[in-house]
């Protein structure tokens, strides 16, 4: 089933924050890119500062959009990111909405049989909790019995689920676990204290921590670095191809680094390449 958001469906944003400009053959894009001349995402624009909205309401802004806006620019074609729910990515993607997928999505096994994949960044998950981590919440183990909000549909739900599970095996009470639409209404339970902790990347939990005044800290990330990727269709190896020579080419001239330094998310983020290959 597809999801769209609102009034933001189908947000057809030609570089409205950030001109585009076409970089003249830097990377060969396919002949179907080329015929169109837009390559179209599809994102989840409520995980900010990797995908986000910028203040306007309308217009995508963030780290992971600057990076689909310059991939697209060293095809030589306009960038075209939609907004969906996470939960409703792979439904969109699966029926043609979109060239190519970006939302912060982990690496998997199932995901690298089901589409082709390519590698860009690399980070942890752990959990935000108040300041001072009054109950003590380092490790997912720890939620038992604490009530936790989590994206729908991700990998740190599916963990946090297993792990419950494993719990509730063991004679121990279950994690409470709210699965929201938007890490943004997750941050917001956890500030109005209606869950104990936010389980999510290291990205996203250094964002609203810097924006918490204090009130919110890291508690522990228990989950080792996970690499992040672009998904493309299965069999559409142009079109992988030619995206990975673009993230290759952002690495290689220093784009990428001063991407992730201008965010402020370069503590934890390790960026993938050809060269430097993500596990």
């Amino acid at each position: 089933m597809r999801w769209i958001k609102g009034s933001l469906a189908l947000v057809a944003v030609f570089m409205a924050a950030h001109s585009w400009a076409a970089v003249p053959g830097a990377v060969e894009a396919p002949a179907a890119i080329k015929a169109k001349k837009v390559l179209t995402f599809c994102s989840d624009l409520e995980n900010p500062p990797a995908e986000g909205i910028a203040e306007d309401g309308v217009t995508p802004k963030g780290a992971a959009v600057d990076m689909m806006n310059n991939i697209a620019s060293l095809l030589g074609v306009k960038p075209k990111i939609d907004n969906y729910q996470f939960s409703g990515l792979f439904a969109a993607l699966d029926t043609g909405k979109c060239d190519l997928a970006v939302a912060s999505l982990g690496k998997t096994p199932e995901r690298a049989q089901r589409y082709e994949l390519v590698d860009y960044w690399r980070f942890g998950s752990g959990l935000l909790v108040p300041a001072g981590n009054p109950k003590h919440l380092t490790r997912f183990e720890d939620l038992s019995g604490k009530r936790v909000a989590v994206l729908l549909g991700s990998n740190n739900s599916k963990a946090l689920h297993k792990i419950s599970d494993d719990l509730k095996a063991a004679g121990k009470p279950p994690i409470d676990i709210v699965e929201l639409g938007t890490n943004e209404v997750a941050f917001q339970d956890l500030s109005l204290g209606r869950v104990d902790a936010l389980v999510s990347d290291t990205v996203v939990m250094n964002y609203y921590m810097s924006r918490s005044h204090g009130r919110f800290s890291i508690g522990g990330v228990p989950v080792p670095p996970k690499t992040m990727s672009i998904a493309i269709l299965k069999g559409n190896t142009d079109l992988r191809n030619a995206v990975q020579a673009a993230v290759d080419k952002m690495n290689s001239s220093g784009q990428m680094a001063q991407l992730i330094k201008t965010w402020g998310i370069e503590n934890g983020v390790v960026a993938c390449s050809s060269a430097n290959p993500c596990q």
